[in-house]
């Protein structure tokens, strides 16, 4: 019996996935190359300083909704929403990857291509989108981001209201490297263009995306 469910698992149930998928955040986000007279740009956006991350630079997008059929449905539905960019409006979208963020977030990446684009074209949904700007792909690609490396800590225990709940480590029978905090440094990139800094979710996909550019000659 058992063997058998082994052997049909093994033919018809593996493939690619993230484990652990069901229990993150998820989100999208666009990355749109825009064509201004012949050349590409890659669109930003400010938040609003009154929502989440208020005040930072990212790229459209948001939280995956139950209606969305996919990830690229959110992107599109979120650019739109953001800034007024309709998906008629959007050529080529193909799905660039995904980002997993220690903080438990699941960001699915996808590019965008717009043809002759126009600032004029935007329209702002001003309770998420203070601004937005575009940063000529050729700056991207000559530019090496400055950067820093932070701690990413697993603390044990956690908050239940004004209430701290230990992780057993001890009682557990870990090994005591597990009966205080643990983890280990990543790095962070910082991109500087004009008075915008560009960091954090979108400073890693930028890193990513210009680095994979440049290594596809």
């Amino acid at each position: 019996m058992e063997k058998q469910l082994l052997e049909d698992f093994l033919q018809n149930k593996i493939k690619d996935k993230i484990i652990g998928q069901e229990k993150k955040l998820l989100f999208s986000v666009m990355v749109l190359f825009c064509e201004v007279n012949g050349k590409l740009n890659l669109l930003f956006e400010k938040r609003a300083m009154n929502i989440a991350q208020g005040g930072e630079i990212s790229f459209p997008g948001g939280k995956k909704e139950k209606g969305d059929v996919d990830f690229t449905e959110t992107a599109l539905r979120e650019t739109e929403e953001e800034i007024g960019i309709s998906r008629d409006r959007i050529e080529k979208v193909i799905n660039y990857g995904k980002l997993v963020m220690a903080t438990g977030q699941l960001i699915e990446v996808k590019l965008g291509y717009i043809e002759n684009f126009n600032l004029n074209e935007i329209q702002l949904n001003k309770d998420e989108v203070e601004r937005v700007f575009l940063v000529p792909l050729e700056f991207l690609l000559k530019t090496e981001p400055h950067i820093e490396k932070v701690m990413v800590q697993n603390n044990p225990h956690y908050e239940n209201g004004n209430k701290k709940i230990i992780f057993p480590s001890e009682k557990l029978g870990l090994p005591q490297i597990y009966w205080k905090p643990w983890g280990r440094e990543r790095e962070i990139y910082f991109y500087k263009y004009k008075d915008d800094i560009i960091w954090g979710i979108t400073g890693e996909i930028i890193y990513s995306l210009i680095n994979d550019i440049k290594n596809s000659k």
